[in-house]
């Protein structure tokens, strides 16, 4: 059972186009203070008038973002003969920096208690997972065209992904009437991990078409089988939040998730070192034709990946992310901000740029719209609704929803949550 799991994980990193990953906490709730889900992306989003919050238990907060870079649409298709083919347009989508990701937060436990007017202590228990790998288009290439005499592919590849329990206890305070700070520390439980310290395959056409494979690569990998608290690490959030001089003039800056996580019980290492390798690969009638799994045996012993004894322990990062924003208060009612974020990863950075405009009505609604610019897709759009009824809160957001339609999305970041605050 586990060979046939690890078979259908290595298939799935193996034959799956991946895109840039667009994971990331809400560009709308970021600017929304009177949510305290906005604290996620700035410690210092404190709100003027909110004195105590608390999560409702298991539904303060859920937040699922992925990112596929393309749709089930783009990449499948249905011939003549009513039979599922692979679209080989699907590698003009994608570039030697294409990469697939995927965010998950599960928030158990969250509360924060003002005091002294001007100072909030906060506390959150969350459940947490991410993934992050890149596929180079070459590889695409090769696996949907077949490989061309003579040629060579030097491929460069990474893989992170984690699972954890997260504690977190803030402090966040109102300096004065223009600046609020606030900050944030994580203690982290680590649950599973994948980990590459290195992936490099180099893969030459000889003119009989036979492919010589040499590889470089070490993959680390950790599950755990009993208690968690063996594979501990931190993190920390950080933020300033500036109110301007200018009526209705606001700046912030942040540090989210900076930190990593040591993992030293029931790790596993495999490494692989070859040079010139063969294996005779035609393209994709390999996979149409072929059983799958023999090919990635085949695979596997070409790239002679061993398992190393006793395997040093590890770290591994997580996803640090930085936020720029600035809003401005166009009316009473309304507002518009932009958001600059990014997040840093060995060989890998993503940049969005938002731009937002929210519309409040009364003390109980507010509706927020906006667009995030990315670089392989400009149009991105996200929509966030925060009702409030009594002390009850209530948040809903849809953010980078590539299409209504199931076969044709490629990008989604739900989340919704219910909150009790007291002004």
């Amino acid at each position: 059972m586990k060979k046939n799991i690890a078979l259908i994980i290595l298939s799935f990193f193996l034959l799956t186009p991946v895109a840039q990953t667009v994971a990331q906490e809400s560009t709308l709730l970021h600017f929304m203070r009177q949510s305290p889900q906005s604290l996620r992306s700035n410690p210092a989003n404190l709100s003027d008038s909110v004195k105590f919050f608390m999560g409702i238990p298991l539904l303060s907060n859920i937040n699922v973002d992925f990112n596929l870079g393309f749709a089930y649409s783009d990449a499948i298709y249905r011939d003549a003969h009513d039979s599922l083919r692979i679209d080989r347009n699907i590698v003009d989508q994608l570039t030697n920096s294409s990469r697939m990701g995927l965010d998950f937060n599960y928030e158990l436990l969250s509360f924060g208690v003002r005091f002294r007017e001007d100072n909030m202590i906060t506390f959150s228990l969350s459940a947490k997972a991410f993934g992050t790998f890149l596929f180079p288009k070459d590889v695409a290439t090769l696996l949907v065209e077949g490989n061309t005499p003579g040629g060579t592919l030097s491929i460069d590849s990474d893989v992170n992904a984690s699972a954890y329990v997260e504690a977190a206890l803030g402090y966040s305070r109102i300096i004065d009437k223009h600046w609020k700070v606030g900050a944030r520390v994580k203690y982290l439980a680590g649950l599973a991990n994948t980990y590459s310290d290195r992936m490099n395959v180099s893969i030459a056409t000889a003119d009989d078409y036979a492919l010589k494979l040499s590889s470089e690569a070490l993959l680390r990998t950790a599950v755990i089988e009993e208690n968690p608290m063996k594979n501990s690490g931190v993190a920390f959030d950080a933020g300033v939040y500036y109110k301007s001089p200018v009526k209705g003039l606001e700046f912030s800056f942040s540090l989210v998730d900076w930190g990593f996580i040591q993992w030293n019980s029931d790790r596993k290492a495999f490494q692989s070192e070859v040079k010139d390798g063969v294996y005779e690969f035609k393209g994709i009638t390999d996979v149409q034709d072929n059983n799958v799994n023999a090919i990635l045996d085949t695979l596997k012993s070409v790239l002679e990946f061993n398992e190393i004894d006793n395997p040093d322990a590890y770290t591994s990062p997580l996803l640090g992310k930085i936020f720029f924003g600035a809003a401005y208060d166009i009316s009473k009612y309304d507002k518009v901000g932009f958001l600059f974020s990014t997040r840093a990863l060995q060989h890998f950075s993503r940049t969005t740029f938002s731009l937002m405009y929210s519309r409040r009505v009364g003390n109980w609604f507010t509706v927020a719209a906006g667009n995030n610019f990315m670089t392989q897709k400009l149009f991105n759009p996200s929509l966030a609704l925060h009702f409030r009824t009594g002390n009850f809160q209530f948040h809903i957001v849809g953010e980078n929803i590539s299409s209504f339609y199931l076969k044709d999305i490629s990008s989604a970041n739900i989340q919704f949550g219910m909150n009790i605050a007291i002004h």
